[in-house]
């Protein structure tokens, strides 16, 4: 049994976001249909320009018009992810998002999670997380498509507890859960 004392951050949250929405191995077919939509107008821009023979006019235009246009498609492929840190950022700076951040107890077992802050004190039964993703600083354990456990890395007290919790995981997660999410398409 591993008992933990922790507070979700707002940078907690906000990795937490990205992850799952733009970073998360998962959301690969998600990130190609993205850059390949961004560049079709770059690509439809050039073979107008050359078909209305704008390449042909002075050097200066040319090198004008393909500088906006290769800037505006690297703004946009890199804004996607800064754009969802800012839909993040609404969420952690509402109000009533509050409870969030509240300080919790978690209780890690063999029969599941429990976690107890002043609002809520819940029991998970191992068979409730439907999908498990990790990355160098969390642990996010899912109930649903929308909501997860997050669990920072760095609120066990030493490599020891991070390892034991690990084994619990192994353990007791479903297989579906564990890897499952490696099997979409």
């Amino acid at each position: 049994m591993i008992t933990v004392q922790y507070a979700i951050t707002k940078e907690d949250y906000l990795n937490y976001y990205a992850y799952v929405t733009w970073d998360a191995p998962e959301n690969r077919k998600k990130k190609i249909n993205y850059y390949i939509r961004q560049s079709i107008p770059l690509v439809l821009f050039i073979v107008a320009f050359y078909y209305t023979g704008i390449f042909e006019r002075n050097n200066k235009f040319i090198l004008l018009i393909a500088g906006f246009l290769v800037l505006t498609s690297v703004l946009s492929f890199f804004s996607v992810r800064s754009n969802s840190i800012k839909r993040a950022r609404k969420i952690v700076d509402d109000p009533n998002n509050s409870s969030i951040f509240l300080d919790k107890s978690m209780i890690i077992s063999e029969s599941g999670i429990s976690v107890k802050d002043p609002l809520i004190d819940v029991k998970f039964q191992w068979n409730a997380f439907t999908k498990k993703q990790e990355n160098a600083g969390y642990y996010f354990l899912f109930i649903n498509t929308l909501q997860a456990l997050i669990i920072p890395k760095r609120i066990f007290k030493n490599e020891d507890e991070r390892l034991q919790f690990e084994k619990l995981l192994s353990q007791f997660l479903s297989f579906d859960a564990e890897i499952g999410h490696l099997m979409k398409s």
